[in-house]
């Protein structure tokens, strides 16, 4: 998967950002104090390519072993 650059800053509306959410989403997300970190410059927001790069890996899921099976209840 192609990785965010460590050095951009990415505006919520970009392109790229759809890996993460709709520009909504992360409106929705900051007011709750949830979502990847940001920075404000004046009234603007943007998020920096490494803080995008922690938090997805932060989000990472590792999948059981397909051998191993949960008992019915």
């Amino acid at each position: 998967m192609r990785r965010f650059d460590p050095e951009k800053y990415y505006a919520p509306g970009d392109a790229e950002m759809r890996l993460i959410a709709t520009r909504g989403t992360l409106a929705v997300w900051r007011c709750e104090g949830r979502g990847p970190q940001y920075t404000k410059f004046g009234n603007r927001v943007f998020y920096l390519g490494r803080d995008l790069n922690a938090w997805l890996d932060a989000r990472v899921v590792e999948p059981r072993a397909t051998g191993e099976h949960r008992p019915a209840a």
